[in-house]
Protein backbone atom coordinates (compact mmCIF):
# COMPACT_ATOMS: atom_id res chain seq x y z
CA UNK A 1 0.00 0.00 0.00
CA UNK A 2 1.60 3.17 -1.20
CA UNK A 3 1.28 6.14 1.60
CA UNK A 4 -0.15 9.46 0.91
CA UNK A 5 2.21 11.97 0.57
CA UNK A 6 2.05 16.07 1.27
CA UNK A 7 2.76 18.81 -1.25
CA UNK A 8 6.13 20.33 -1.69
CA UNK A 9 5.94 23.46 0.01
CA UNK A 10 6.92 26.39 -2.38
CA UNK A 11 10.14 27.92 -2.72
CA UNK A 12 9.75 30.74 0.00
CA UNK A 13 7.59 29.19 2.16
CA UNK A 14 9.67 27.95 5.27
CA UNK A 15 10.25 31.70 6.07
CA UNK A 16 6.57 32.40 5.52
CA UNK A 17 5.52 30.09 7.72
CA UNK A 18 7.98 30.62 10.24
CA UNK A 19 6.88 34.41 10.89
CA UNK A 20 3.46 33.39 10.82
CA UNK A 21 3.82 30.71 13.65
CA UNK A 22 5.56 32.94 15.44
CA UNK A 23 3.53 35.76 15.27
CA UNK A 24 0.25 33.16 16.64
CA UNK A 25 2.23 31.92 18.78
CA UNK A 26 3.37 35.31 20.24
CA UNK A 27 0.22 35.77 20.33
CA UNK A 28 -1.12 32.68 22.12
CA UNK A 29 1.54 33.16 24.66
CA UNK A 30 0.42 36.49 25.81
CA UNK A 31 -3.14 35.37 25.98
CA UNK A 32 -2.10 32.36 28.23
CA UNK A 33 -0.14 35.02 30.48
CA UNK A 34 -3.54 36.79 31.24
CA UNK A 35 -4.95 33.32 32.03
CA UNK A 36 -2.81 34.18 35.07
CA UNK A 37 -2.73 38.34 35.98
CA UNK A 38 -4.52 37.60 39.11
CA UNK A 39 -3.71 34.85 40.82
CA UNK A 40 -0.21 35.58 41.44
CA UNK A 41 -1.33 38.13 43.62
CA UNK A 42 -3.53 36.46 45.50
CA UNK A 43 -1.39 35.62 48.57
CA UNK A 44 -0.67 39.59 48.49
CA UNK A 45 -4.59 40.93 48.02
CA UNK A 46 -5.46 38.22 50.76
CA UNK A 47 -3.32 39.98 52.99
CA UNK A 48 -4.05 43.84 51.76
CA UNK A 49 -7.59 43.48 51.37
CA UNK A 50 -8.71 40.43 53.51
CA UNK A 51 -10.58 38.90 50.64
CA UNK A 52 -11.37 35.41 51.39
CA UNK A 53 -10.13 32.57 48.99
CA UNK A 54 -13.29 31.83 48.15
CA UNK A 55 -13.72 35.50 47.01
CA UNK A 56 -10.51 35.08 44.84
CA UNK A 57 -11.59 31.99 43.48
CA UNK A 58 -14.76 33.69 42.19
CA UNK A 59 -12.51 35.92 40.46
CA UNK A 60 -10.88 32.99 38.57
CA UNK A 61 -14.63 32.05 38.09
CA UNK A 62 -15.72 35.40 36.17
CA UNK A 63 -12.51 34.95 33.78
CA UNK A 64 -13.28 31.36 32.82
CA UNK A 65 -17.09 32.30 32.97
CA UNK A 66 -16.60 34.98 29.73
CA UNK A 67 -13.80 33.19 28.27
CA UNK A 68 -16.11 30.35 27.77
CA UNK A 69 -19.24 31.80 26.80
CA UNK A 70 -17.00 34.22 24.21
CA UNK A 71 -14.91 31.37 22.95
CA UNK A 72 -18.87 29.77 21.84
CA UNK A 73 -19.57 32.99 19.93
CA UNK A 74 -16.02 33.89 18.73
CA UNK A 75 -15.75 31.69 16.34
CA UNK A 76 -18.84 33.15 14.25
CA UNK A 77 -17.25 36.46 15.01
CA UNK A 78 -14.16 35.60 13.07
CA UNK A 79 -16.18 34.31 10.08
CA UNK A 80 -17.36 37.29 9.78
CA UNK A 81 -14.88 40.27 10.04
CA UNK A 82 -11.57 37.91 10.24
CA UNK A 83 -8.99 36.49 12.32
CA UNK A 84 -6.69 39.42 12.56
CA UNK A 85 -8.85 42.48 13.76
CA UNK A 86 -10.41 40.00 16.47
CA UNK A 87 -6.87 39.85 17.49
CA UNK A 88 -6.22 43.31 18.24
CA UNK A 89 -9.26 43.83 19.98
CA UNK A 90 -8.32 40.79 22.41
CA UNK A 91 -4.53 42.23 22.57
CA UNK A 92 -6.59 45.86 23.44
CA UNK A 93 -8.75 44.02 26.52
CA UNK A 94 -5.67 42.35 28.11
CA UNK A 95 -3.84 46.28 28.14
CA UNK A 96 -7.34 47.28 29.77
CA UNK A 97 -7.59 44.35 32.13
CA UNK A 98 -4.37 44.85 33.62
CA UNK A 99 -5.07 48.58 33.96
CA UNK A 100 -8.18 47.77 35.69
CA UNK A 101 -6.01 45.81 38.09
CA UNK A 102 -3.14 47.95 38.73
CA UNK A 103 -5.82 50.75 38.90
CA UNK A 104 -7.84 48.77 41.34
CA UNK A 105 -8.75 50.23 45.37
CA UNK A 106 -11.34 46.74 46.13
CA UNK A 107 -12.97 43.68 44.84
CA UNK A 108 -14.82 45.22 42.27
CA UNK A 109 -12.04 46.52 40.60
CA UNK A 110 -10.49 43.27 40.04
CA UNK A 111 -13.81 41.61 39.32
CA UNK A 112 -13.10 44.66 35.83
CA UNK A 113 -10.05 43.12 35.62
CA UNK A 114 -11.19 39.44 35.48
CA UNK A 115 -14.23 40.18 32.98
CA UNK A 116 -11.83 42.04 30.77
CA UNK A 117 -9.18 39.55 31.13
CA UNK A 118 -11.63 37.17 30.00
CA UNK A 119 -13.05 38.66 27.44
CA UNK A 120 -9.67 39.17 25.60
CA UNK A 121 -8.89 35.35 25.92
CA UNK A 122 -12.46 34.71 24.18
CA UNK A 123 -11.34 34.53 20.67
CA UNK A 124 -7.90 32.68 20.78
CA UNK A 125 -8.69 29.53 19.62
CA UNK A 126 -11.24 30.67 16.69
CA UNK A 127 -8.84 33.44 15.49
CA UNK A 128 -5.36 30.99 15.84
CA UNK A 129 -6.33 28.46 13.95
CA UNK A 130 -8.35 30.28 11.73
CA UNK A 131 -4.75 32.23 10.43
CA UNK A 132 -2.82 29.03 10.75
CA UNK A 133 -5.20 27.06 8.43
CA UNK A 134 -4.84 30.07 6.37
CA UNK A 135 -1.76 30.47 5.93
CA UNK A 136 0.38 27.93 6.57
CA UNK A 137 1.47 25.14 4.36
CA UNK A 138 -0.13 22.39 4.46
CA UNK A 139 2.67 19.98 5.36
CA UNK A 140 4.05 22.03 8.04
CA UNK A 141 0.68 22.53 10.17
CA UNK A 142 1.80 19.97 12.65
CA UNK A 143 4.38 21.82 13.14
CA UNK A 144 2.47 25.14 13.76
CA UNK A 145 -0.20 23.10 16.17
CA UNK A 146 2.91 22.28 18.13
CA UNK A 147 4.40 25.45 18.44
CA UNK A 148 0.84 26.64 19.30
CA UNK A 149 0.30 24.67 22.50
CA UNK A 150 4.04 25.25 23.61
CA UNK A 151 3.82 28.71 23.42
CA UNK A 152 0.34 28.80 25.59
CA UNK A 153 2.30 26.52 28.12
CA UNK A 154 5.34 28.91 28.17
CA UNK A 155 3.09 31.95 28.70
CA UNK A 156 1.81 30.79 31.89
CA UNK A 157 5.20 29.62 32.53
CA UNK A 158 5.97 32.97 32.13
CA UNK A 159 3.38 35.04 34.22
CA UNK A 160 4.17 34.36 37.72
CA UNK A 161 7.61 35.03 37.22
CA UNK A 162 7.40 38.40 35.50
CA UNK A 163 4.64 39.44 38.02
CA UNK A 164 6.62 38.19 40.94
CA UNK A 165 10.13 39.31 39.50
CA UNK A 166 8.64 43.03 39.10
CA UNK A 167 6.33 42.88 42.47
CA UNK A 168 9.90 42.39 44.06
CA UNK A 169 11.79 44.69 42.25
CA UNK A 170 9.70 47.70 42.77
CA UNK A 171 8.07 46.99 46.20
CA UNK A 172 4.61 47.23 44.95
CA UNK A 173 2.10 44.78 42.47
CA UNK A 174 1.01 47.52 41.14
CA UNK A 175 3.65 48.12 39.02
CA UNK A 176 3.54 44.27 38.06
CA UNK A 177 0.16 44.94 36.49
CA UNK A 178 1.49 48.15 34.70
CA UNK A 179 4.21 46.00 33.04
CA UNK A 180 1.78 43.75 31.58
CA UNK A 181 -0.50 46.45 30.38
CA UNK A 182 2.51 47.33 28.48
CA UNK A 183 3.28 44.13 27.35
CA UNK A 184 -0.06 43.66 25.63
CA UNK A 185 -0.03 46.97 23.77
CA UNK A 186 3.88 46.04 22.44
CA UNK A 187 2.19 42.46 21.26
CA UNK A 188 -0.77 44.76 19.87
CA UNK A 189 1.37 46.68 17.71
CA UNK A 190 3.99 43.80 16.26
CA UNK A 191 0.53 42.06 15.70
CA UNK A 192 -0.68 45.36 13.93
CA UNK A 193 2.84 46.23 11.88
CA UNK A 194 3.20 42.56 10.64
CA UNK A 195 -0.35 42.08 9.58
CA UNK A 196 0.46 40.84 6.23
CA UNK A 197 1.84 37.55 8.16
CA UNK A 198 -1.55 37.26 9.22
CA UNK A 199 -3.98 37.76 6.16
CA UNK A 200 -5.63 34.93 4.72
CA UNK A 201 -3.51 33.09 1.71
CA UNK A 202 -5.99 29.58 1.22
CA UNK A 203 -9.26 29.98 2.03
CA UNK A 204 -10.89 27.33 4.19
CA UNK A 205 -12.13 24.24 3.14
CA UNK A 206 -15.75 24.61 1.73
CA UNK A 207 -18.70 23.38 3.93
CA UNK A 208 -20.62 20.59 2.26
CA UNK A 209 -23.91 21.89 1.17
CA UNK A 210 -25.16 18.54 1.63
CA UNK A 211 -26.57 17.11 5.57
CA UNK A 212 -24.06 14.50 7.13
CA UNK A 213 -26.49 13.80 10.05
CA UNK A 214 -29.79 14.85 11.28
CA UNK A 215 -32.69 16.77 9.29
CA UNK A 216 -31.53 19.27 6.38
CA UNK A 217 -32.68 22.48 6.70
CA UNK A 218 -35.76 24.15 4.59
CA UNK A 219 -32.75 25.12 1.83
CA UNK A 220 -30.89 21.90 1.61
CA UNK A 221 -28.12 23.02 3.53
CA UNK A 222 -27.14 21.47 7.17
CA UNK A 223 -27.70 24.06 9.91
CA UNK A 224 -24.89 25.28 11.45
CA UNK A 225 -25.50 24.21 14.92
CA UNK A 226 -25.88 20.67 13.59
CA UNK A 227 -22.31 20.05 15.68
CA UNK A 228 -24.30 19.65 18.54
CA UNK A 229 -26.25 16.51 18.05
CA UNK A 230 -22.75 14.66 17.85
CA UNK A 231 -21.79 12.49 20.92
CA UNK A 232 -18.44 13.03 20.26
CA UNK A 233 -18.24 17.11 20.88
CA UNK A 234 -20.04 16.51 24.29
CA UNK A 235 -17.38 14.03 24.86
CA UNK A 236 -14.41 16.18 23.94
CA UNK A 237 -16.37 19.21 25.38
CA UNK A 238 -16.61 17.26 29.27
CA UNK A 239 -12.63 16.10 28.45
CA UNK A 240 -11.91 19.84 28.20
CA UNK A 241 -14.01 20.80 31.05
CA UNK A 242 -13.09 18.80 33.56
CA UNK A 243 -9.07 19.06 33.09
CA UNK A 244 -9.56 22.66 33.08
CA UNK A 245 -10.81 23.20 36.14
CA UNK A 246 -8.23 20.52 37.42
CA UNK A 247 -5.58 22.67 36.07
CA UNK A 248 -6.72 25.87 36.81
CA UNK A 249 -6.81 24.72 40.90
CA UNK A 250 -3.36 23.66 40.26
CA UNK A 251 -2.82 27.16 38.56
CA UNK A 252 -4.45 29.57 41.36
CA UNK A 253 -4.13 28.21 44.33
CA UNK A 254 -0.74 25.55 44.52
CA UNK A 255 1.12 28.57 45.78
CA UNK A 256 -1.69 30.03 48.81
CA UNK A 257 -1.82 26.09 49.44
CA UNK A 258 1.62 25.62 50.08
CA UNK A 259 2.16 28.58 51.72
CA UNK A 260 -0.44 27.93 54.41
CA UNK A 261 0.21 24.53 54.81
CA UNK A 262 3.79 24.03 54.80
CA UNK A 263 4.75 28.21 55.21
CA UNK A 264 6.82 28.03 52.20
CA UNK A 265 7.87 31.33 50.91
CA UNK A 266 6.41 33.42 48.50
CA UNK A 267 9.57 33.66 46.59
CA UNK A 268 9.36 29.75 46.54
CA UNK A 269 6.02 28.70 45.72
CA UNK A 270 6.40 31.45 42.78
CA UNK A 271 7.93 28.55 40.90
CA UNK A 272 5.77 25.81 41.28
CA UNK A 273 3.72 26.79 38.51
CA UNK A 274 6.26 28.17 36.08
CA UNK A 275 8.44 24.57 36.99
CA UNK A 276 4.98 22.48 36.06
CA UNK A 277 4.47 24.51 32.58
CA UNK A 278 8.00 24.37 31.63
CA UNK A 279 8.11 19.98 31.79
CA UNK A 280 4.58 20.13 30.10
CA UNK A 281 5.73 22.28 27.09
CA UNK A 282 9.17 19.75 27.21
CA UNK A 283 6.66 17.05 27.09
CA UNK A 284 4.51 18.63 24.45
CA UNK A 285 7.54 19.05 22.45
CA UNK A 286 8.29 15.37 22.94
Amino acid sequence: MKLATLPVPPPGARAADAETIGLVGLAHGTSHFFHLLLPPLFPMLAAQYGFSYAELGLLVTVFFVISGVGQALAGFVVDRVGAHPVLLVAMAAFALAAGAAASADGYAGFVVAAALAGLGNAPFHPADFTILNQRVTTARLGHAFSIHGVSGNLGWAAAPLVIAGVTAATGSWRWAMLVCALWAVVVMALLAWRAAALRPLKPLMPLETAPVTGQATADGAESSMAFLRLPSVWVCFLFFFWSTCSLTAVQSFSGPTLERLHGAPLDGVAMVVPGYMVFSAVGMLA
